[in-house]
């Protein structure tokens, strides 16, 4: 089967924006994501990168771990319950003798390990999503709207977040939609009503719309 990219509803750019445009509306970002429908699974492409900011960025170096936990949900649009959920954790730290940044990314596909020379490969590292599988094929409707919700927390301190994050990671994908979104909250929660867990920054980012076209007839 050949994957076609879905089409993003009401948006006439398709190209990733380089950097996300901030709403004013409490902290909101807006970004283009890109996606792909490739075999059983909806991939997404985007970025957390808001996330750091100067600072953060230069405390990439002092040798402490950056851990960086982000929470994608896949919504039909104006309905409250997800029907995809992906949970990623993500770490780095820079070795002083060896002076490489040695990273670990966790996610639905499993875990990685890199090794980069530049602190600049290490935030993409953090904070690239590039095709990250958000939704089964099966729950995303032809020609329905939908959008991804995403949140990222740079170093989250709530011991009740880390061992849900925990326990996720340990069941892998088959930890359970229901699990997930009763945990992290509806759409109404996670835009509206959610208190993020104390973290040294956190950022809420939608996407555009986006469907997938129903197939032309031979």
């Amino acid at each position: 089967m050949v994957s076609r990219p879905l089409v993003a509803a009401l948006v006439v750019a398709t190209t990733l924006a380089a950097r996300p445009a901030v709403a004013q509306d409490g902290g909101l970002e807006k970004q283009t994501m890109k996606f792909l429908e490739r075999g059983s699974s909806i991939y997404l492409t985007g970025n957390v990168t808001s996330v750091f900011d100067a600072r953060a960025y230069e405390k990439l170096e002092n040798g402490l771990i950056s851990t960086v936990v982000v929470r994608l949900w896949v919504y039909p649009e104006n309905q409250p319950k997800p029907t995809g959920f992906v949970l990623l954790h993500r770490q780095c730290v820079f070795d002083l003798w060896a002076e490489v940044y040695s990273c670990a990314l966790a996610g639905p596909t499993g875990r990685r390990t890199y090794k980069v020379k530049f602190r600049a490969e290490a935030l993409k590292l953090l904070t690239a999503l590039d095709q990250v599988p958000v939704a089964d094929i099966a729950n995303v409707d032809v020609d329905q709207r939908y959008v991804v919700a995403a949140i990222a927390e740079l170093n989250p301190v709530s011991k009740e977040t880390m061992a849900e994050v925990r326990r996720w990671l340990s069941d892998g994908a088959g930890g359970g939609l229901d699990r997930g979104g009763s945990f992290f909250g509806s759409f109404v929660s996670v835009f509206v009503n959610l208190k993020i867990p104390e973290a040294d920054r956190a950022v809420r980012i939608r996407s555009q719309p986006f469907y997938r076209p129903r197939p032309k007839a031979k």
